[in-house]
C-alpha cells in the first residue's frame, strides 16, 4: 500500500488507530488514554476485518478514510456524504492495490 501511495504520490499518515465497536463507551478519560497511547484516529470496523483475516490467512491492509470528525465538543461533518469522488478515489486506489498482490 505504502509503495503505491509514494508512486502514485498520494499523501498519507500512517499512524496508530484505536478500534472499538461503540461510540458511547469512549469516555473522556479513554479517549485521553488512548491519545497518550499515539492514536489519531478511532474507528469501529478495522478490528473484525483483522481478526477474519488472520484466521482465513488472508492478506489485509486498512485504508481510513477521516470523513468526519468527533474529536470536538460538537460534531464536524466535514460533508462526508457529499464528497462522493474522494470515496470512488478511495476505491479505485483499493482496487489497484489488490489487483497488484
Amino acid at each position: 500500500m505504502e509503495d503505491d501511495f509514494n508512486i502514485h504520490n498520494i499523501r498519507y499518515i500512517k499512524a496508530k488507530t484505536w478500534t472499538t465497536d461503540s461510540f458511547y463507551r469512549e469516555t473522556k478519560e479513554k479517549v485521553e488514554l488512548r491519545k497518550a497511547e499515539g492514536c489519531v484516529t478511532v474507528e469501529m470496523e478495522a478490528a473484525a476485518f483483522m481478526a477474519v483475516s488472520k484466521f482465513r490467512e488472508v492478506k489485509l491492509g486498512i485504508i481510513l478514510y477521516g470523513g468526519d470528525d468527533l474529536s470536538g465538543v460538537e460534531w464536524d461533518s466535514r460533508s462526508w456524504n457529499s464528497r462522493t469522488e474522494i470515496r470512488i478515489n478511495l476505491v479505485q486506489i483499493s482496487l489497484r492495490i489488490c489487483s497488484s498482490l
